[in-house]
């Protein structure tokens, strides 16, 4: 019997087995990475998740201040976790938000720096061309840039240290799919009592006096949060294209920050890139990278409003995974970072995919179903530079009831389909 059983290994769920462990007797359940054979069509792997790759940005201002306030509280602690696990995941190149100056979003991201007192510069268009003269920035735009405390993370290797430290804290990690979680009453010393009970796709069964389920976008495809449950979130399929160029190149543009985009893009960029014409460009890129093949690549990817498309079940979910974007979108995609980043020869481009599950609030769900069920999920595209903060609020308010950040409960309600989660503190 665990106090806690956590179910969903990635960036949420380890970050929360974490800091449950330093107190409680901890069961992490989540599969590995799939291997290339596991990601077909023919396999039987039907659940996955976003962590696998090597890049996500990192930063402390953003337009919303309630993801800014996130991740204000878990950035600092990357040194931390890096240092008890002895996994580095971190590079801290700094960061470029860029949007149209007077426009709203490079406003909202202005006024969160001065209200947090972040340290950070305001720079226009041919600020950043002085200092970054391989981007080609408009002097329509104008910048925040965030050189310390952003950059870009190693989703793969924080999941890895997150993991490392619970375990060394006594956590179990059992790396099976969850099928269900369900309430069932046993007896214990002669009195009924009920406990969560844990059954994996292998028949396995586990019982912890809480269970939190921090399985993101796959949520609604198992029997986690009562039977026809499923949280109120819409899954969007997105799309990475990774342009492969050389070491030599890369170390030309060595000092490339992370970028974020939202504006109306300048006049020699790629017109065919994926968007609403009735909106902004958006997109997030991340500069040179090596990854496990030993080359180096810079990833685009593109706001989840861009390509206006939803999943619904599980077997859509899984071709989408197995299959990958589409030539044409990835070419897209491949021609804007050729636009914004000049003076690097493309050796090569290819698409990868991701889901994103987002609430209509915006804010992840981190919320008590009951009082032996948590959840924390909807990550929205934003949550990985804040997932231990996200780990951590959930585990201390399913654990402790306690909710110790300055921002309001109720903004981080769940809602379910069948009805709205609730939290009683």
């Amino acid at each position: 019997m665990f106090d806690l059983c956590v179910v969903g290994a990635g960036l949420i769920g380890s970050a929360a087995a974490k800091h449950a462990s330093r107190s409680s007797s901890v069961c992490l359940v989540g599969p590995d990475e799939p291997t290339g054979k596991e990601r077909s069509s023919t396999s039987q792997r039907d659940i996955y998740g976003g962590h696998y790759d090597e890049g996500r940005i990192y930063m402390q201002s953003t337009s919303d201040p309630v993801w800014a306030k996130l991740a204000q509280r878990a950035i600092p602690r990357y040194s931390e976790i890096s240092k008890e696990s002895g996994i580095e995941f971190a590079v801290d190149v700094g960061c470029l938000s860029v949007g149209d100056r007077g426009g709203n979003y490079i406003t909202a991201v202005k006024d969160v720096v001065e209200k947090d007192h972040i340290n950070a510069q305001v720079l226009s268009g041919a600020d950043v061309r002085s200092q970054f003269p391989f981007l080609s920035i408009s002097n329509r735009d104008e910048a925040v840039f965030e050189s310390h405390f952003a950059g870009y993370i190693s989703p793969r290797r924080l999941v890895k240290a997150q993991i490392a430290i619970a375990k060394k804290n006594g956590c179990q990690h059992i790396q099976e799919v969850v099928r269900s979680v369900t309430r069932v009453v046993v007896n214990t010393n002669r009195d009924a009592d009920s406990v969560m009970e844990v059954t994996t796709d292998y028949g396995r069964r586990i019982l912890a006096r809480k269970v939190l389920v921090a399985t993101g976008a796959f949520t609604a495809f198992r029997n986690l949060l009562g039977v026809e449950v499923s949280p109120d979130t819409k899954l969007f399929p997105l799309a990475v294209t990774k342009v492969e160029i050389s070491e030599e190149d890369a170390q030309k543009i060595k000092t490339m920050p992370s970028v974020l985009y939202f504006g109306k893009g300048g006049d020699d960029w790629n017109k065919d890139y994926p968007m609403d014409p009735r909106a902004p460009v958006v997109f997030y890129m991340l500069p040179p990278i090596r990854y496990s093949d030993g080359k180096y690549y810079i990833k685009l990817g593109h706001s989840h409003d861009s390509v206006p498309r939803l999943l619904h079940t599980g077997p859509q979910m899984k071709r989408w995974f197995d299959q990958g974007p589409d030539a044409q979108l990835t070419r897209q995609m491949a021609d804007m970072i050729t636009s914004v980043v000049k003076g690097v020869k493309v050796l090569s481009y290819h698409g990868d995919s991701c889901v994103v599950d987002v609430a209509p609030s915006n804010r992840p769900y981190i919320d008590r179903i009951h009082s032996q069920l948590g959840i924390a999920i909807a990550g929205n595209g934003y949550a990985a530079k804040s997932s231990d903060e996200i780990g951590r609020l959930a585990v201390e308010l399913l654990m402790n009831g306690k909710w110790d950040i300055d921002i309001p409960k109720d903004l981080f309600c769940a809602k379910l389909k069948s009805g709205c989660g609730q939290s009683k503190l």
